[in-house]
């Protein structure tokens, strides 16, 4: 169990996001021991930003992916690779659908982040 710290962030550390979320829908089905996330995210690269590269990064903690997907199309374990706190979708193309479904523990989250 990890128990996370405050820590300080900076207007000067801001960097503009790579992708730019127009529509989001979530269905939360909460459950004794765990709770199952299902989302779905209509996505597009963000025109202001620097970043250029073909993958999307995702930030989240104490979950399991149960599945992933861009238009509909089920991703692999070779389409993205998943580590500690981030996502990564190694190719999306510019404007995309992301869904994904997770299992959380909302009781075992320490950090206070989230659900």
């Amino acid at each position: 169990m990890r128990d996370s710290q405050p820590r300080t962030i900076y207007l000067k550390d801001y960097e503009v996001p790579a992708f730019l979320i127009d529509s989001t829908e979530l269905r939360i089905e909460l459950g004794e021991t765990e709770t199952r996330v299902i989302s779905r995210l209509q996505m597009r690269r963000n025109p202001a930003s620097r970043r250029t590269g073909p993958e999307l990064v995702l930030h989240g903690r104490d979950l399991q992916i149960l599945g992933l997907a861009i238009n509909g199309i089920a991703l692999g374990e070779g389409d993205y690779f998943f580590a500690e706190e981030e996502l990564t979708i190694n190719r999306v193309p510019d404007s995309f659908i992301f869904a994904a479904e997770v299992l959380i523990k909302p009781q075992d989250n320490t950090s206070l982040e989230g659900l």
